[in-house]
């Protein structure tokens, strides 16, 4: 007689519910009512209780009744105790592998969907994963959890075993590339001692390309500068502040150099700042001068002295990393790192206060940084900077710039300090403001910072076509083209402008307005939407800085000579007239058009120059009265590293 036979007669014997053997067991009345039809059986321990609540022994129970049955039905009785036990243990282990194969499904699946997400986005948008052994694991981690699935929930043989042996195939493969990739292409990250910043140095040993990354989530990253010189070696990482990190290195000859990471930004994270200029003035060590440390920033540079050391750098020669930090170099190589703490601000004036000076040796071995705290008066304003005209004075302006339009409608006497002359018949708000801010950063040149700016909307705020203030909204990127071998570093941000203009004779004199309740002085408020570019090529402009460029071109292209391989080319058929500085090319003047190639600056990449094909009405785009058209934009690599990896 079966088990639950057994339970079953044993209870009606003893005159019981199926509710009190339950509360004698202390269990539900359906676990009763689940052994007594066979559906479930009771573990070992219950097992012990119903015999003790039936005076009998466990085997009495399990065994089935001698005296209702015949004696040959031990040789095919119900199974022992140990068997049912042995059963049930093996169903436990089926569910809990059953529940492990679910668990591998479940990994697989966010696992795939992760590769899908990075390689189909996230790639896309120029970024990737921050190691390249990333993906290789994580595909060994797929295989290796679709086994595990598989195995358990495939019941054919003949499936298993061909899954296997794919899944052995896979495993090979991607382990061949998960050494290829810590071996070949190793990642080196440091995090800043708050945690809040990373560094992420991604490096080929193949081709010796070692590239300076910006990372995001923390699983992701993007190239940001390359460094200019093939790395020997391990690479040396030293947090001067929570966002400056000074990256030294060898390179094959044995010379050392760095790179800077910078994050952030001291002041208006809308702005470039020149660190040069925010820390002019007289520095003294923090700590117990007993060295006599002093640095001085004039306007002949950056002085280093104490009692044995007298070192004077040109400020040709302090190469800027962001707005945070800069590199004293000789003769191209670096020798001190000066880099803005992260306490200090900038002033009205961009000067740097209430912050430390950080000064570090560039060296290999380990090197102790020392701090400096500004100890002179603080000058009247940044060292390229001219100080601002006082308020009270633009007012006085626009009725300055009323009095010169009518004593000289065509604006051939001196003007009017801060007003600007506009060459142009063109009544389009859009392509005066162009010029206007074109013509301002032309005055900028001698700060050393190449700027592109992109107008992004152009709204007229007052007046009319003969005398209106106008809003204008940009974006711009700063780059400072780097020097003494270090690479190309900028800035993207925005900003919004005031711009007065007032008609002359074929001219329009213009002038910046620090506010609206300023410029509009003398005009009727108008209620206009802003002006969006149709075309984002034609509402843009670049100027270059002006730098000396003596050690600026030693391991890389100049504009120049991107120009002149661009012309070889792609117009090769045509006679080019190139500028005296070689960043401007003649193609075609034919009658009343021009066709020119323009060097349009370095890229957001900072990996490429980019060039700009424009067609215009006149003989140059600048008194074309915004009659142009774009045919084109090109882009050649700074480096010929850069060549052989895209070809």
């Amino acid at each position: 007689m079966k088990l639950a036979e057994n339970i079953q007669r044993r209870r009606k014997a003893a005159g019981w519910t199926q509710e009190q053997l339950a509360q004698k067991c202390a269990v539900s009345r359906q676990a009763v009512s689940k052994w007594e039809a066979g559906q479930s059986v009771p573990s070992l321990d219950k097992l012990r209780q119903l015999a003790n609540c039936f005076g009998i022994s466990v085997d009495e129970l399990v065994q089935d009744d001698p005296a209702a049955e015949p004696a040959d039905a031990h040789q095919t009785g119900s199974p022992s105790l140990v068997e049912l036990d042995q059963a049930r243990q093996t169903r436990q282990r089926r569910h809990g592998w059953t529940a492990a194969a679910i668990v591998c499904l479940i990994v697989a699946v966010g696992i795939l969907g992760l590769q899908i997400v990075t390689y189909t986005i996230v790639r896309a948008r120029g970024w990737e994963y921050i190691a390249d052994w990333i993906s290789p694991l994580l595909n060994l981690m797929l295989v290796l959890a679709l086994t595990l699935s598989g195995s358990v929930l495939i019941r054919t043989p003949g499936w298993r075993k061909r899954g296997l042996g794919i899944a052995l195939v896979l495993m090979a493969g991607f382990g061949w590339q998960l050494q290829q990739a810590i071996q070949q292409r190793p990642t080196t990250i440091s995090f800043s001692a708050d945690g809040r910043h990373q560094v992420v140095i991604k490096q080929d040993k193949t081709t010796g390309k070692t590239v300076l990354c910006r990372s995001r989530y923390g699983l992701y990253r993007r190239e940001k500068d390359t460094f200019p010189y093939t790395v020997e070696g391990p690479v040396k990482l030293q947090w001067l502040a929570e966002d400056v990190c000074a990256i030294t290195y060898q390179t094959l000859d044995r010379s050392v150099h760095q790179m800077i990471a910078t994050f952030g930004d001291r002041g208006d994270p809308i702005s470039y700042h020149n660190m040069a200029s925010a820390i002019q003035g007289e520095w003294s060590l923090m700590e117990t001068n007993a060295a006599g440390w002093k640095i001085v920033a004039d306007r002949t540079g950056i002085h280093l002295e104490n009692g044995t050391l007298q070192e004077d750098y040109a400020y040709d020669d302090a190469v800027p990393f962001g707005t945070l930090a800069l590199a004293l170099c000789r003769d191209g190589l670096p020798q001190w790192t000066l880099a803005l703490s992260e306490e200090g601000t900038l002033n009205e004036q961009d000067l740097f206060v209430n912050g430390s000076l950080i000064l570090c040796p560039v060296a290999m071995k380990p090197t102790a940084p020392l701090n400096f705290v500004r100890t002179s008066a603080l000058p009247d304003a940044g060292l390229f900077q001219t100080p601002d005209l006082p308020e009270e004075d633009e007012t006085p302006l626009v009725e300055a710039m009323r009095q010169t339009i009518l004593a000289d409608p065509t604006l051939s006497q001196p003007l009017p300090n801060g007003a600007m002359k506009l060459d142009t018949a063109s009544t389009d708000p859009l392509w005066l403001s162009l010029l206007a801010l074109r013509q301002r950063d032309e005055g900028y040149r001698v700060n050393g910072v190449d700027i592109r700016v992109e107008l992004a909307s152009v709204q007229v705020l007052a007046g009319t076509d003969a005398d209106q203030l106008v809003e204008v909204k940009t974006n711009e990127w700063a780059v400072s083209p780097g020097n003494q071998g270090a690479g190309p570093s900028g800035e993207a941000f925005t900003m919004t402008y005031k711009l007065r203009l007032m008609r002359a004779e074929n001219a329009v004199l213009a002038a910046l307005m620090p506010s609206r309740e300023e410029g509009i002085s003398g005009l009727e408020p108008v209620e206009l939407d802003p002006e969006f570019p149709t075309e984002a090529e034609l509402a843009h402009y670049f100027v270059s800085g002006m730098y000396d460029t003596t050690y600026m071109y030693i391991n890389r292209r100049s504009p120049a000579q991107a120009m002149q391989i661009l012309l070889d080319e792609a117009f090769a058929q045509k006679e080019a007239v190139l500028s005296d500085d070689g960043q401007q090319a003649l193609l075609e003047s034919t009658g009343d058009q021009s066709l020119w190639l323009l060097y349009d600056g370095i890229a957001e990449d900072r990996l490429h120059y980019r060039f700009w094909l424009v067609r215009c009405e006149g003989p140059d785009w600048l008194h074309c009265d915004g009659q142009w058209q774009s045919e084109g934009e090109y882009t050649i690599p700074i480096r010929e590293a850069e060549d052989e990896a895209q070809s």
